[in-house]
């Protein structure tokens, strides 16, 4: 047979009229052979979890916490984050369909994953994203208000707050006082509240910066609860999903602990093994809600039977997938 004969593998899609971002995506890279890139993950919750690791959270202030329909975040703690398994996933990543495509069929996150994995309320007002113009004034007064503090001028930015400053500033008085009032109760729960929603649950790429917009959604307490903090969560993380699956980016924000936990729920070639649970008697006293199933991760693992920081054996793992192993997307 002449050389010029020879078969040309066409990598797809053999239908351009659904994938019309395919020029784009990050799966044309591993077809050419840039496919080294692993994405940074951007986050600003580690100080969070040592500081509850350290202090404990005060039960008064958890009894807000768990009004509010966030107290499935802090109880199912955090899963240190494979950036090679997040990697692998958003190459499979379609912004057309938002969906995971493996070979297996289709697959994505749901509500009812957010619901039962974190215990989030996926019902209720819509977490609006409006952030009027305020001056850096302005914004101490209302973190004096709603916070108990008034950050330094230097601690702002675009509208944003360092998260080093909360962190100070719960650090400063890590206990509250026998003699607290309900509104010093208040307070401090806003301080956690604030930080799970701005720097976990709708992290952004800043990697230190809190979004101050959200905290007039928590002035008052009793309607935290109110608010679909599960559909934007996920919302946010399907928009963060489409921006890291194009070849132009290298990095990916927002509830990165749903992404890998829905993983290893759904994906049996991705599942460490649970050797033991953790000793949580530090951090959860005796007598709190045990948490939503998130919580089982908080955990030690074995990879006997499965990868972990390696992303050609993910795609491998992936690309072999079986109908027995496919997600259950239930």
């Amino acid at each position: 047979m002449a050389a010029n004969n020879a078969y040309q593998l066409d990598p797809g899609p053999l239908d351009p009229s659904v994938f019309t971002g395919q020029l784009t995506h990050r799966s044309r890279d591993i077809w050419i052979g840039n496919d080294n890139m692993i994405l940074n993950t951007k986050k600003c919750d580690g100080k969070f979890w040592d500081l509850v690791n350290e202090h404990l959270i005060h039960p008064r202030v958890l009894d807000v916490i768990k009004l509010s329909g966030l107290y499935g975040v802090y109880r199912s703690h955090r899963p240190v984050i494979d950036r090679s398994l997040i990697t692998a996933l958003v190459e499979r990543w379609r912004p057309e369909t938002h969906t995971f495509h493996f070979r297996t069929g289709e697959s994505t996150i749901t509500l009812h994953d957010v619901e039962i994995l974190y215990g989030l309320p996926v019902k209720g007002n819509a977490v609006v994203g409006y952030e009027p113009q305020r001056s850096v004034v302005d914004w101490q007064n209302i973190c004096q208000r709603l916070l108990g503090f008034s950050p330094q001028p230097q601690d702002f930015k675009h509208s944003s707050l360092k998260v080093s400053a909360l962190n100070a500033h719960l650090r400063l008085q890590p206990r509250l006082p026998d003699l607290a009032t309900q509104d010093m109760v208040n307070e401090k729960a806003r301080c956690y509240m604030f930080w799970m929603i701005a720097g976990l649950l709708l992290a952004d790429t800043s990697g230190g910066l809190l979004k101050l917009m959200y905290l007039p959604m928590l002035e008052d307490i009793t309607t935290v609860g109110s608010y679909s903090w599960g559909s934007a969560t996920l919302a946010y993380l399907y928009s963060f999903l489409c921006k890291a699956s194009q070849s132009s980016q290298n990095e990916i924000a927002g509830f990165l602990p749903l992404l890998q936990i829905w993983a290893w729920e759904r994906v049996t070639v991705l599942t460490p093994q649970i050797v033991a649970k953790r000793d949580t008697r530090n951090i959860f006293p005796v007598g709190l809600p045990r948490g939503p199933h998130a919580a089982r991760w908080y955990a030690h693992f074995s990879w006997t039977d499965t990868t972990k920081h390696v992303l050609r054996v993910f795609r491998d793992a992936l690309d072999s997938m079986t109908e027995d192993q496919k997600c259950d997307q239930r």
